[in-house]
């Protein structure tokens, strides 16, 4: 089920591909495609442009909000059925030509011990397809280049390139922030938890108020401060 936002000058349309989300941002010819999703998924990305009338040719450039697998999917075939330029964080740049990123570190004692085996016995797991990126972001990249009023960000904490795009006071925020069945928002693997604090305490103070995450719908910023003040008493941030 799309998931779609026609309230903005932007219209902004979420959908899931595979299990997690993939954001495009039309806006006539020059729009934007934001995460590829799972592979095996390029029928499901063709459907979602006839849906929306929009040839492929029209999506400009592809924002990888971070460079684990289920991400990067069907970037390839994207970048080449579109034309797109691909960009990503200047400190997953090599990773997404290498394709090798770490598993990412677990928050809770589960996925504390995914990530531990998951280390030992499927180091690539997470890792992308090899790919080399056109454009870097080296902390913040304006996207009136591309003919939206908007910009991608630095969210670091999740993984350290982490990145979101910001279009007026919406996030379109990959794995910074999840919305799971179970009312998880914090994300349940982190490389550097604290920074992800710090990073949420930077977006609040943006004055964002919606996010579409990296999993699960759309959600309030609302939503955010149940988990952000739990996970700061337990890290004993002030």
């Amino acid at each position: 089920m799309n998931e779609t936002d026609s309230t903005l000058p932007l219209q902004i349309v979420s959908t899931r591909v595979g299990y997690s989300n993939s954001v495009l941002i039309i806006h006539g010819d020059n729009s934007l495609l934001i995460d590829t999703g799972v592979s095996g998924h390029l029928h499901d990305f063709i459907a979602l442009f006839k849906q929306n009338n929009l040839s492929p040719r029209a999506i400009k450039l592809i924002v990888l909000t971070h460079t684990h697998y289920d991400h990067t999917g069907n970037l390839a075939q994207l970048a080449e059925l579109t034309g797109a330029k691909v960009i990503v964080h200047k400190n997953e740049f090599e990773n997404l030509k290498n394709g090798f990123i770490k598993i990412p570190d677990g928050v809770i004692l589960k996925t504390k011990i995914i990530s531990t085996l998951g280390k030992i016995f499927a180091r690539k797991y997470a890792s992308p397809k090899p790919f080399t990126a056109h454009l870097i972001n080296n902390g913040t990249f304006d996207l009136k280049a591309f003919g939206i009023d908007a910009k991608i960000i630095s969210t670091p904490g999740h993984t350290n390139g982490s990145q979101s795009v910001l279009i007026g006071t919406t996030l379109i925020s990959g794995d910074t922030f999840l919305n799971l069945k179970d009312g998880t928002v914090f994300p349940i693997f982190a490389n550097n938890p604290k920074l992800l604090l710090a990073t949420w305490q930077n977006i609040i103070n943006l004055g964002v108020t919606e996010i579409y995450p990296g999993h699960g719908k759309k959600m309030s910023i609302q939503d955010v401060f149940p988990d952000f003040n739990f996970w700061k008493n337990k890290f004993k941030i002030i």
